[in-house]
């Protein structure tokens, strides 16, 4: 199966501008007119959800930027079971770590939410990390962070009960100036794929609602959470990965 044609757009162009891109870690402190180089190839465009924006195995051609929305990067195993691997937003850069995979995606990259995303050809990125010490550098930094953060995801599954685990997801989409008092916010995606990222299946996750919302008062009725005290979830799970502007000190 082969990725979905995607329809270019003119939304938003500032997602392809040298100040946008140079935001992000992998250009950070490199010289204007290097990161010009990237700008002048990229390319805006528009996604719906349930596209596909590269397949497992597909020759890469092009790594990509996401402007916003959401897409799911995943892995289909010998027996049809999909494995979730990592949920990506604005901000995130897939597909670049293909130039150590021979040219080819390592997994597949599906959009679970409306996306506007920017792709960036892939030879572009090869040539200049063969002359830009600093890109090759920010390359290695961006892996070894990527692998913290799995490393971190696994010690939670290991390490904290489903209710924790769900607590910490809640957390982490909580907006830094209401970490104080009680929230409200929306989940970014369906509760399915949100337990499927977390390593639950639909009862599990279930049962991990009930018992957060008994524990801390924590309630979820459709895509939106109410939460009472950030400090009482906070307390309930207990140190697990957080984003930073959570963490106790």
């Amino acid at each position: 199966m082969m990725a979905a044609k995607e329809k270019f757009i003119r939304a938003n162009p500032k997602c392809a501008s040298r100040d946008f891109l140079k935001e992000l870690p992998l250009f950070a402190n490199l010289p204007d007119k290097e990161v010009q180089l990237f700008a002048d190839a990229a390319h805006i465009k528009s996604y719906k959800k349930g596209q596909y924006l590269y397949m497992e195995g597909e020759e890469a051609v092009h790594f990509y930027v996401i402007c916003s929305g959401w897409l799911k990067l995943l892995h289909v195993t010998e027996d049809g079971e999909e494995i979730v691997l990592a949920m990506l937003t604005r901000n995130n850069i897939t597909g670049e770590s293909a130039i150590f995979e021979h040219d080819h995606f390592a997994s597949t990259a599906q959009i679970v939410e409306d996306a506007q995303i920017v792709s960036l050809p892939i030879g572009l990125l090869k040539e200049q990390m063969s002359i830009s010490n600093k890109l090759a550098l920010n390359m290695l930094t961006s892996m070894i962070q990527y692998q913290r953060r799995h490393e971190m995801q696994v010690e939670q599954f290991l390490l904290y009960s489903a209710p924790q685990r769900v607590g910490c997801f809640i957390l982490g989409l909580c907006p830094v100036q209401e970490q104080k008092d009680g929230a409200e916010i929306e989940l970014p995606y369906d509760k399915t794929l949100i337990a499927n990222t977390l390593g639950m299946k639909g009862p599990t996750f279930s049962r991990a609602l009930n018992i957060l919302r008994e524990k801390t008062g924590t309630r979820i009725s459709g895509s939106h959470v109410t939460i009472d005290s950030i400090k009482q979830l906070l307390e309930f799970v207990n140190g697990c990965y957080l984003p930073h502007h959570l963490r106790k000190e």
